[in-house]
């Protein structure tokens, strides 16, 4: 349920033009949107032909009026049935006399908000409004995946047939490394997997031959493409084509990150950004850790999905930073078995009928040594998960084996990845 308009002052006047406009935005704008743009905005008042508003700062009150400005006097036009002047300026802050300006502060309760109801994107795939990283080695399957989940998104249809969406909604595409035939063969293959015809997914692809967001001008068209046609995912593939930078110097990368974490918190898009794994990393690493470049990438990720290729054999995980992990699961293109059939993804489970079986207790097991402050032992999981007991040893031993939990004196718990 959205904010109440009781939150903001109540230094109304008498007609309640303000109350009706903040009303009226609730209704119009997600809860999100709302929270974030909104909320911090004061009325500050109305003398019947224009209207003041004091902002919390310049930076918010230049993306305000870039992006939301409009709608505020639409709809104050319409509670006031006519044309009123909007007003906004910057709230005064009280500083120490000779002293530095203070810096904006905003109460808690104005901070955004967590999406509750809707943790998920794409389920135990990809986090709600992550900015994120599909890595994996060459010939790993990364495009295709990221493929396969822009056709999800965009029409409603589970991930690899497995993973349901939350949130569908245009998909913004931009593939460097892609010819535009080959990009249209896949996407078209992928679709029909899913019983469905190209024309029917809302995918959108960038057809500029070069996009270079360590420059000015290549970010500043990126954000206005994305303001202007609101995708639910922006996929960028791959990320050593959108810069010149050296991806081992964490200054440069950290300021390239901060650009991509800005464009989501202005425009609610998730951000799927496709990446190389290091030459030589061991299965035994940890998935962040087998990235390419400067640490600061691992630490940026909110979702990392990693595809390891070991001889002929893809695996698919994921991390989040704010929900258990998923996987190692098999996965493997597959080749049209007849003239109905078209290539596609799919997670093998031909020799692992049982690992797939276990994979919702496990997950389960994870999430419950996640939130427990001491080692649990095999008889509390089976009591708190109500199953057998042969299927959560088996599981705990499973769980041991990739390196996700240990056994102590009394009972099992979680290992830290060192991850956040």
């Amino acid at each position: 349920m959205l904010p109440e308009p009781s939150k903001q002052p109540s230094t109304f006047t008498d007609n309640g033009v303000w109350e009706k406009a903040i009303s009226a935005i609730a209704a119009r704008v997600n809860r999100q949107c709302f929270e974030t743009w909104f909320l911090p905005v004061r009325f500050a008042g109305f003398d019947g032909e224009a209207c003041s508003l004091t902002v919390p700062s310049q930076s918010f009150r230049e993306i305000f009026q870039e992006n939301y400005k409009d709608l505020l006097e639409e709809v104050l036009n319409e509670a006031a049935g006519k044309e009123l002047q909007l007003q906004i300026v910057v709230q005064e802050q009280d500083s120490p006399p000779g002293g530095p300006s203070l810096l904006p502060v905003v109460a808690a309760s104005a901070l955004e908000s967590p999406q509750e109801d809707a943790p998920w994107l794409i389920e135990r795939l990809w986090s709600a409004g992550a900015v994120g990283i599909v890595s994996g080695p060459p010939k790993a399957l990364k495009t295709w995946t990221a493929l396969e989940m822009a056709i999800s998104v965009s029409t409603g249809v589970p991930c690899l047939s497995m993973f349901p969406v939350h949130r569908t909604g245009p998909v913004l595409l931009y593939a460097a490394e892609e010819p535009m035939p080959a990009l249209h063969a896949r996407l078209q293959a992928l679709a029909r997997d899913h019983e469905l015809e190209l024309d029917q997914v809302d995918v959108r692809v960038i057809a500029a031959d070069a996009l270079r967001l360590d420059r000015l001008a290549d970010r500043e068209r990126l954000t206005a493409t994305v303001e202007f046609h609101h995708p639910v995912l922006l996929i960028l593939d791959p990320l050593i084509r959108l810069h010149g930078l050296d991806e081992n110097q964490s200054g440069p990368m950290a300021e390239l990150l901060g650009y991509f974490r800005t464009l989501q918190r202005k425009t609610g898009t998730a951000i799927v950004i496709v990446h190389h794994s290091r030459k030589g990393a061991t299965s035994s690493s940890a998935p962040g850790q087998s990235l390419r470049g400067s640490s600061d990438l691992y630490a940026f990720v909110d979702s990392l999905v990693t595809l390891d290729r070991r001889r002929d054999r893809v695996t698919l995980s994921a991390e989040h930073r704010s929900a258990p992990g998923l996987g190692p699961l098999p996965l493997e293109l597959v080749l049209p078995a007849g003239p109905d059939d078209s290539l596609h993804l799919r997670l093998d489970d031909s020799g692992e009928e049982e690992d797939l079986k276990q994979l919702g207790l496990a997950e389960r097991i994870l999430q419950q040594l996640s939130t427990a402050t001491e080692p649990a032992t095999t008889e509390e999981l089976r009591s708190v998960l109500r199953v057998r007991k042969q299927r959560v040893v088996e599981t705990l031993h499973e769980l041991i084996a990739r390196g996700r939990i240990a056994r102590a004196e009394s009972g099992y718990r979680l290992v830290s990845n060192n991850h956040h």
